[in-house]
């Protein structure tokens, strides 16, 4: 039996070879995380057995990278053993006397560790539920990241036109969007007439609460503390759903 242990890279892998005696057959053997590199490990591989139930392989975790190549693996026939890096961790510390880390070591450690047997497999999901789980995680991100920046925008809206937040239930709705992208600070509003504000408001938002919102905006900028200071106002730009 050979035991191929990859280290798992985002642009190039690194392979190491051994059979069941510990013997290494190739270490260090580098390809691109490519269709190009897949085919040059094949190749490899092929040079010392055309048949893939001689070979078991073992690849780390690593981030989203050994995706693609274990797939390719796969569809090729190959024995593969998916382990988490914390486990290589340990191994090195049982048989590294120096606790060196370096690509062609830590690719031998693993077909060591597979040749051994003494590891934990790590789950896969189906590719379905592991697309979705992805995809899951990625809109979690997004909709956290949006939420951090609403409320950096707030911030800031807060020291220009305090408050402008209590007028609309949704400061980043369609209608208070267009209104902050005319209109950059209390003094603004209060040179424009509650007629005009009104017409802009129902064109805006298609409803005919126009009157109420345009004099209580006018009340508001008013009586805004940022209005007597003047102090300078910087125009915000709401670019949000």
């Amino acid at each position: 039996m050979l035991y191929l242990g990859i280290d798992i890279a985002k642009n190039n892998h690194v392979a190491s070879l051994i059979n069941e005696n510990g013997k290494t057959f190739f270490k260090a053997f580098s390809f691109s995380n490519t269709s190009d590199g897949g085919e040059a490990l094949l190749s490899k591989l092929n040079s010392f057995s055309h048949n893939v139930s001689d070979f078991v392989i073992g690849m780390e975790a690593t981030g989203h990278y050994w995706l693609a190549l274990y797939s390719f693996l796969y569809d090729n026939g190959f024995t593969i053993h998916v382990i988490n890096p914390i486990q290589t961790d340990g191994w090195r510390k049982g048989t590294e006397i120096r606790k060196r880390k370096t690509d062609s070591i830590d690719s031998l450690l693993i077909a060591d560790l597979i040749r051994y047997g003494s590891f934990v497999e790590t789950s896969l999901s189906h590719e379905d539920i592991f697309s979705l789980r992805n995809l899951t995680r990625f809109r979690s991100y997004l909709v956290q990241s949006i939420a951090d920046l609403k409320r950096k925008v707030i911030s800031v809206l807060d020291q220009v036109f305090l408050e402008y937040q209590s007028i609309f239930s949704d400061v980043f709705g369609k209608t208070s969007k267009e209104l902050l992208l005319q209109f950059s600070s209390p003094i603004d509003f209060e040179n424009i007439s509650t007629d005009s504000l009104a017409e802009l408001i129902n064109k805006l938002s298609r409803k005919k609460s126009g009157d109420i919102k345009a004099g209580l905006i006018k009340s508001k900028a008013t009586n805004s503390l940022q209005t007597l200071l003047e102090l300078p106002l910087v125009k915000i730009a709401l670019h949000f759903n």
